[in-house]
């Protein structure tokens, strides 16, 4: 009787094995898949980070030049708007700062432009670029 009862055990559990085999592919391929998606998130969200940092590096950029030449940007000399291009209003060393600054805004952000306003000591320099989710902007407020 043993024998008979061994037999049967063995009959039974014989597919047990593929289920389980399947059941455990499922839950592996659902976290594989979960791993994945996060790691598209960070990158993302690293990507947009680099983004921010360099218009905070671009801000810094523009407000070092002023400071070297503070008599002119107390004088509100580099004060420029958004889609303002440097053209003829602007000289010497001024202009060149302003050019330098608004090349490189294009070129390390995507579509990026930049303002500066200043009023007595006070100034404040907006960066703004477009990201995949539209415009995005950093503001610096600071003391000449």
């Amino acid at each position: 009787m043993k024998k008979t009862s061994r037999f049967f055990s063995q009959i039974n559990e014989q597919g047990f094995t593929l289920i389980e085999v399947l059941v455990a592919l499922v839950i592996i391929s659902v976290g594989l898949i979960g791993l994945a998606a996060l790691q598209t998130g960070g990158l993302r969200n690293n990507n947009s980070a680099l983004i921010r940092s360099q218009a905070v590096l671009a801000a810094e950029d523009i407000l070092d030049r002023m400071r070297a030449n503070r008599t002119d940007a107390l004088g509100e000399d580099y004060d420029i708007g958004l889609g303002t291009p440097v053209g003829v209003t602007y000289t010497g060393m001024v202009l060149t700062d302003l050019t330098q600054w608004k090349n490189s805004l294009l070129l390390r952000l995507a579509q990026g432009d930049g303002s500066v306003d200043v009023s007595g000591v006070i100034a404040t320099v907006v960066v703004q670029w477009t990201e995949a989710g539209g415009n995005d902007s950093v503001t610096v407020v600071t003391r000449l």
